[in-house]
């Protein structure tokens, strides 16, 4: 990927954001097309207020798409764009694609990996344990349970 696109994605990305603002900005009242809220049924309020929360919660991710942007052409113009904080090699032009401010190789992200460990309360309780699952019969091999 090369610095053109990025700042192509970067100048969509800011002009997306900035119409989001100006929608979120009109009150509630105005962007109807009610009189008044009066005489409204609560749910025709309420769908209005989940669509503009979903269009704030859709300007925050862009917001933070952004920010990713932004480092990721910090990154282009110091030099280290592509290349792998980690071992040094160049990263995948697909990975780089699908996550533009990644840093790491997919061998050394899968390398990383996910280091959350279940709470250990799952050890010792199971749902399985704490439901009352009657007598057990077998059907086509599988053990069923009668309520």
């Amino acid at each position: 990927m090369d610095i053109q696109t990025l700042q192509q994605r970067k100048k969509e990305i800011e002009s997306i954001i900035e119409r989001k603002r100006e929608q979120l900005m009109i009150p509630q009242q105005e962007s109807t097309d009610e009189l008044s809220l009066y005489d409204q049924h609560p749910a025709d309020t309420a769908s209005d207020l989940y669509e503009r929360e979903k269009d704030a919660g859709l300007l925050e991710m862009l917001e933070f798409e952004l920010e990713k942007l932004n480092d990721a052409i910090n990154r282009y113009n110091s030099g280290c764009y592509g290349i792998c904080e980690n071992c040094g090699r160049p990263i995948e032009e697909g990975r780089l694609k699908r996550m533009v401010n990644t840093t790491l190789c997919a061998q050394c992200a899968v390398k990383r990996g996910d280091k959350f460990t279940r709470p250990y309360e799952e050890d010792i309780l199971s749902a399985g344990s704490m439901a009352d699952k009657g007598e057990t019969i077998q059907v086509a091999g599988y053990e069923m349970y009668e309520e």
